[in-house]
């Protein structure tokens, strides 16, 4: 009997306009009602992920919640955290820069209010991208003012598809042990201190909730949900995922174009 449903945000439960698909915004109402839990999962902040949460009433079910920033911190229902890990430290931040820099690869500081952008790999994404955030560009870690590390929330890494295809697996051998790499879209990189990702956070919240993981089932599509489609009773795999994702995925949904989540799940209503 499935218990709680949690799922990655963009390319999972959004669609390329951020949009919440109609009937899969109708399915997860519908059986937050009936008592099943929803678990929005995602790299954005509590901020972010907060309106889309009052889009599908969260904040009406107890049992519903938030993992935030790639499982570093853990919400309820009505945004209050209720765990939280350390994040990437200032001293930990310059051997990231260092390997930036090596790998040339585009650098970005997510504070609680502001991004600080380095451009190692000239992509222009100060440029194109983060039109709403208050954003500063910099040469080198060493220009962040140091207090401002402790509401550091996520580093990313960018660069062009094809260029991280040739380096994702040094970067990850590189860090091993030491942090968690992993690739979000085709030319994204997220990285958060080792052992924080969104399966122990799924565990964290389970046992919060009282929970058995075997009554989750859990969505995603990019290599930062990996964990979380493994720990979960059942793993779904959009169908616009990452090859790597699929192959781990006990089942693959369709696209988050065309309701992929609100179709798999209409087909289980006899498990929910």
């Amino acid at each position: 009997m499935i218990k709680l449903i949690t799922m990655d945000m963009d390319g999972t439960l959004l669609n390329s306009c951020q949009e919440i698909m109609p009937y899969t915004k109708k399915m997860l109402m519908s059986l937050q009602d009936r008592g099943v839990g929803i678990l929005l999962s995602s790299g954005r902040d509590m901020k972010s992920l907060m309106k889309y949460g009052e889009l599908l009433h969260i904040p009406e079910h107890s049992q519903s919640g938030y993992i935030c920033l790639n499982g570093l911190m853990i919400c309820d229902a009505s945004g209050k955290t209720i765990y939280e890990c350390n994040g990437i430290t200032h001293n930990e931040s310059f051997a990231l820069g260092e390997l930036a820099k090596r790998y040339s690869m585009d650098m970005i500081f997510f504070f609680e209010d502001v991004l600080f952008i380095i451009e190692y790999g000239h992509t222009g994404i100060i440029e194109h991208h983060f039109v709403s955030f208050k954003k500063h560009q910099v040469s080198s870690v060493q220009d962040i003012p140091q207090d401002y590390f402790h509401s550091l929330r996520k580093v990313a890494f960018v660069q062009k598809g094809d260029v991280v295809n040739k380096v994702i697996e040094s970067l990850q051998d590189e860090v091993k042990n030491q942090f968690e790499l992993c690739r979000v879209e085709t030319d994204w990189i997220e990285i958060n201190p080792y052992h924080v990702n969104k399966g122990n956070a799924l565990k964290q919240y389970a046992q919060i909730k009282d929970i058995c993981l075997e009554d989750v089932i859990a969505f995603g599509n990019g290599e930062n949900d990996i964990e979380m489609l493994k720990i979960a009773g059942r793993g779904i795999a959009m169908d616009n995922s990452f090859d790597s994702v699929k192959r781990i995925a006990d089942d693959i949904c369709g696209n988050c174009e065309e309701d992929g989540i609100g179709r798999y799940l209409k087909g289980k209503e006899n498990e929910l």
